[in-house]
């Protein structure tokens, strides 16, 4: 696990006058006044925060008029319409939003979801030509349409229209449907910020004549799973939405909800990361996985029975697709072990025949937090090759692409996530023009950050001030949940949970033993010793169990207390650019180069220490940081792999010693030649 860094909340005397300010003024707790003052929020922005306001007329959105004109038209005529969906979660539900309220209104009407695989995103004319044979006038698109101008084009000359509604970012040319309801059009003033559910959710109810009071009731759980899933900002008129949805879910007439929270386990109240962690996956997998159209078939189902057997495919598909994410990511870290000097590079290209198209964007995501570098993961299939991106801090992935637009067949996304394709031969010339661009346009790049919002003091952890924050959600995208610091803990235990699978920290704070829970981190991979002391930062909860409410304390991450991030980030960028043979100055390389005897000593420590395996990590922090810098260490540890003393495992987290005979040559190492050379 690479260095992140911690960003701490600004402390001024300003700070601390506007947090007075709100708790006088809007009546708030000093723990939840701080964290927004640490946000920076404007008065405005926390008024708006805890309002609950109003939906915007949904008139206001660019041609939402001529939407409704002519969908009113196709329902009074009789013709047959099309919601033409997407395989995305935000997709799923946007689809049976609208068809569930176009056929409550008699209307003569079908959808279709495009397969992920065979068809890719959004219009394409071969649907088209399907729907043209159905006898379909009209087409409806949610969560899609925007960049279809060919394929728009294309349905008209065969005397279908299209009404688009979607929330992509249009481009220099819209399509030329009858409608294009988008809040990203330049001419739309309002709330942007909506996903396709949300616009579908307007449509709605423009079409009950600007009313939302039916629309909300029927369709806000629905909307809510899509805004949750889509990931959009958490503010505004989604975050009435979603805490709507919140509201309506447990109490939801439709069988393939009631079954799809049965499948995932949820109960209790609900919060947006519930739905984050239990529904919006499961729907998602039946896109990644198989057919999309089984997530819209199980929201559309009425029958008890079958929508539990539907949850339960769901749930099948859901497993096999983590069970493919766990398969690409080892042979990652095989390929990894095999050449770490893959881990060089600004960003990561990794790249493997058949790889599941529906799983790299989720393979990548995973990568990115395991080593901190934008990285794309491709699939190779024979000549072509297709493959998904994510990137983090500044980086932005689009303009990175798009640097190398020459080699590719087609790319597009945004500043933290893109998609590619472009001819297999071309992957390890796609992988050196792009680090090109990074080493041109940053040659500091982006690390992985945690902002903190609060320090947290041991009288803080009550359960009545733990309750208060419930007050700011529902967390997501542009509303965190709040994360605080625990400085100066002292480790007094360590408890295995779920057979090693997780564990429960016992710490020293400030006069109290609290417990804090680490999950997905085994007691063979958590490097710190008891009496280690040690800063934390943590999220707070509620937990309920039978009628008990109790507050749970999560981590997020871990460090020695003390630790000298600014050095230490310093040192690990230096590295990288010894290691790639980059330009630096005289003095840092005298500072960096490790002598014979530094190299002996350093051995020796590893050979007394790492013979059962230890964290180099771990070592580094405890026993060797203040006898040589970081940069120098890692250089090390390169020179002592090489010459076949040790191995490291690709994640960072186990180095273990290889049996020798007979002293081992040091100055035969050419990572020593060339730094001495």
């Amino acid at each position: 696990m690479p260095f992140t860094q911690w960003i701490y909340p600004v402390q001024s005397e300003e700070r601390q006058r506007q947090s007075r300010l709100l708790q006088r003024e809007q009546g708030l707790p000093a723990m939840i006044a701080d964290i927004l003052t640490a946000r920076g929020l404007s008065p405005d922005q926390i008024v708006a925060l805890f309002s609950e306001g109003e939906l915007e007329d949904p008139m206001e959105l660019p041609d939402m008029k001529k939407a409704v004109d002519r969908i009113e038209q196709a329902i009074e005529a009789g013709e047959k319409i099309a919601v033409y969906g997407d395989y995305d979660c935000d997709g799923v539900t946007s689809t049976v939003i609208l068809y569930s309220y176009l056929s409550s209104m008699g209307a003569q009407v079908s959808y279709y979801i495009p397969d992920r695989l065979s068809e890719g995103f959004g219009i394409n004319t071969g649907a088209v030509d399907l729907l043209n044979s159905q006898g379909i006038t009209l087409i409806v698109t949610v969560d899609n349409g925007t960049a279809a101008l060919r394929e728009i084009e294309y349905a008209k000359s065969l005397g279908i229209d299209v009404v688009v509604t979607d929330h992509h970012v249009p481009g220099p040319e819209l399509p030329a449907a009858v409608a294009v309801v988008n809040p990203h059009r330049r001419e739309y003033q309002g709330f942007r910020e909506l996903c396709g559910a949300g616009v579908a959710l307007k449509l709605i109810a423009a079409l009950e004549g600007g009313e939302y009071e039916m629309p909300l009731e029927s369709f806000a759980a629905l909307a809510a799973i899509g805004t949750i899933g889509d990931v959009v900002s958490l503010s505004g008129e989604n975050r009435m939405i979603v805490r709507k949805g919140l509201e309506m879910l447990p109490v939801s007439e439709s069988a393939g909800l009631r079954a799809l929270m049965t499948a995932a386990g949820l109960s209790g109240e609900l919060t947006a990361g519930k739905i984050a962690f239990g529904i919006c996956p499961r729907i998602n997998a039946a896109g990644r996985m198989g057919s999309a159209k089984l997530a819209a078939e199980l929201l559309l189902c009425e029958n008890e029975e079958q929508a539990s057997e539907l949850a339960e495919q769901l749930t099948a598909l859901n497993t096999k697709r983590r069970d493919e994410e766990e398969e690409i990511l080892s042979a990652i870290k095989k390929a990894i072990e095999e050449n770490p000097s893959l881990l060089l590079d600004r960003v990561l290209v990794l790249s493997a025949p058949g790889l599941n198209h529906g799983v790299v964007g989720i393979v990548a995501s995973r990568v990115l937090s395991l080593y901190g570098k934008p990285v794309f993961i491709i699939s190779e299939e024979g000549e072509t090759a297709t493959g998904s991106g994510r990137s983090l801090g500044q980086f932005g992935l689009f303009d990175a692409v798009s640097a190398c637009s020459e080699l590719l067949i087609r790319f597009g996304g945004h500043k933290l996530a893109a998609g590619l394709t472009l001819k297999t031969e071309n992957i390890p010339v796609f992988r050196r023009m792009i680090n090109e661009y990074a080493a041109k346009n940053f040659d500091r790049m982006p690390v992985i950050q945690s902002v903190i919002d609060r320090r947290l003091r041991s009288g803080d952890i009550e359960l009545s001030n733990v309750e208060l924050l419930s007050v700011l959600e529902p967390f997501g995208e542009g509303n965190p949940q709040p994360v605080f610091l625990m400085r100066d803990c002292m480790v007094e235990g360590v408890t295995p949970l779920s057979g090693g699978k997780h564990l429960k920290l016992r710490v020293a704070f400030e006069g109290k033993s609290v417990y804090v829970l680490c999950f997905k981190t085994s007691p063979e991979s958590f490097i710190y010793e008891k009496g280690s002391m040690v800063d934390l930062l943590v999220t707070l909860e509620i937990n309920t169990f039978r009628d008990i409410r109790s507050i749970s304390i999560r981590m997020k991450d871990i460090r020695p207390a003390g630790f000298e991030e600014k050095k230490n980030l310093n040192a690990a960028f230096y590295y990288e650019k010894v290691r790639r043979g980059e330009p630096i100055s005289g003095k840092i390389m005298a500072i960096a180069r490790p002598s014979i005897p530094e190299l002996r000593a350093l051995y020796r420590l590893i050979r007394s220490e790492a013979g059962s395996g230890t964290s180099p990590e771990l070592l580094y922090l405890h026993a060797v940081e203040g006898n040589m810098n970081y940069c120098k260490y890692r250089l090390s540890l390169d020179i002592f792999r090489e010459v076949g003393l040790i191995s490291i495992s690709p994640d960072f987290s186990s180095m273990r010693l290889i049996p020798v005979e007979g002293k081992v040559d040091l100055e035969r190492s050419e990572i020593l030649k060339a730094l001495n050379g």
